[in-house]
């Protein structure tokens, strides 16, 4: 171990691996996923019918997915590697911070537009 570094010891690794192969598993089926919504949406809009939420849902799908394969890549490091625990955690935080900023935002959208839907309801009767 290298002077000021931190190492998991073996039951914290543990569990860092059991999270990371359930985080990979996951984001394969969101990539999958999201590669299938993006392409129903393209081939939709090549045959007329204007499915741009398929394209739109199927990008967000992929970057989740893609975040939290990069997150369960760096946990999985912490595991295989020495002397870099607390690097691939930060690592993997990074990720899992650009996943949930993501909703975050993706939450606050659509509460204001059901507030607006909300309002818009009670003005048009």
């Amino acid at each position: 171990m290298q002077s000021g570094s931190y190492e998991f010891n073996s039951t914290q690794e543990k569990l860092v691996q059991a999270l990371a192969n359930k985080m990979r598993f996951v984001s394969f089926f969101l990539i999958a996923i999201g590669i299938l919504r993006f392409i129903t949406g393209i081939v939709a809009l090549i045959r007329g019918a204007p499915l741009i939420d398929a394209i739109i849902s199927g990008i967000i799908i992929l970057l989740i997915g893609f975040w939290t394969y990069t997150a369960a890549s760096s946990f999985n490091r912490i595991v295989k590697t020495q002397g870099n625990d607390i690097e691939n955690l930060m690592n993997a935080l990074k990720e899992l911070r650009k996943l949930y900023t993501l909703q975050f935002w993706l939450f606050i959208i659509v509460l204001i537009a059901i507030i607006i839907a909300i309002i818009a309801s009670i003005f048009t009767g």
